[in-house]
């Protein structure tokens, strides 16, 4: 147990430090968590789109007129292209069967596939370790069959990972920030409550106490002081958090991904008090070291 020469309780940072832990772990759990999740949901969407694709032939011109008799034919040059492409595992056509339990949800069980005016769909399944090129998939439906269209959901989850990359560089800086904050509130709240016991301070330094004895009672304090409100500020956000996600996945049930957090976040989550209660500890060791040398 750490002796303690140095009345403490005269000073407030009982109360500031504490507070400053809470709103610093609150803050950085709530940046964290937010964090996996999106970069959790990303590699959901990321898993489910990067394995197929699918390309479209019209089955009707613009002006509404069958294109029967050159349908086959331009079905045939597609597959072709495709089963040659690098990275494409396979191509099958989409039969009407299938075409018709994929609109049943949404036009019923009695529908007729044939009164529709519904392009041929191509079914390709590409390798997610080695995905295609899709420019060049395109170039070569361009140039043989133009009426194809490529519709490959990489060519908007491209577009979705600037943005995700985005929010996880804000936070990434966000969470450097509070870091920086909390490291520059701690030396000032150790300072003040330096300048508070210099007397104090200053006999037992001359009566035989060193600089590691005094630094170490600083420290201790401190860590006690910031792993306390450490802990209500993870309890707090964690049940922000747990209620957000509940009400987030009632009102999106259909759309919110799977986006629970594994061990390792958990992990990392749960230690974010341990984290700034070391930083509170090192930073005020190294500011009592530094002003007893200044000052004594």
């Amino acid at each position: 147990m750490i002796k303690k020469d140095i009345p403490f309780r005269e000073d407030t940072a009982k109360y500031f430090l504490p507070w400053m832990s809470f709103l610093m772990v609150f803050i950085a759990v709530l940046a964290l968590t937010g964090g996996f999740k999106i970069q959790n949901i990303l590699n959901t969407w990321q898993i489910g789109v990067s394995g197929s694709m699918t390309v479209q032939i019209p089955a009707y011109d613009a002006q509404g007129k069958s294109r029967e008799a050159v349908l086959d034919e331009e079905i045939e040059q597609v597959l072709t292209i495709l089963r040659s492409s690098e990275g494409v595992l396979g191509a099958e056509v989409v039969s009407d069967e299938q075409m018709k339990a994929l609109m049943e949800p949404w036009m019923g069980g009695e529908l007729d596939i044939q009164l529709l005016p519904l392009p041929k769909l191509i079914d390709v399944s590409v390798d997610a370790q080695n995905l295609p090129n899709l420019t060049t998939i395109k170039s070569e439906l361009a140039k043989q069959v133009p009426s194809a269209v490529l519709d490959s959901h990489r060519i908007w989850l491209d577009s979705l990972l600037k943005i995700i990359h985005m929010v996880i560089e804000l936070i990434s800086f966000v969470l450097v920030l509070l870091i920086l904050t909390a490291t520059f509130t701690v030396m000032y709240s150790t300072n003040a409550s330096l300048s508070v016991h210099q007397p104090v301070i200053a006999l037992i330094h001359m009566i035989g106490a060193g600089d590691f004895y005094i630094a170490i009672q600083y420290a201790y304090r401190n860590l006690k002081l910031i792993f306390a409100g450490g802990c209500f500020g993870l309890l707090a956000s964690i049940g922000l958090v747990f209620l957000i996600s509940y009400f987030t996945r009632y009102l999106f049930v259909d759309f919110y991904p799977n986006a629970v957090l594994d061990t390792l976040q958990w992990g990392l989550i749960l230690s974010v008090p341990v984290w700034v209660g070391i930083l509170g500890f090192i930073t005020t060791y190294l500011t009592v070291l530094k002003y007893l040398k200044r000052f004594l």
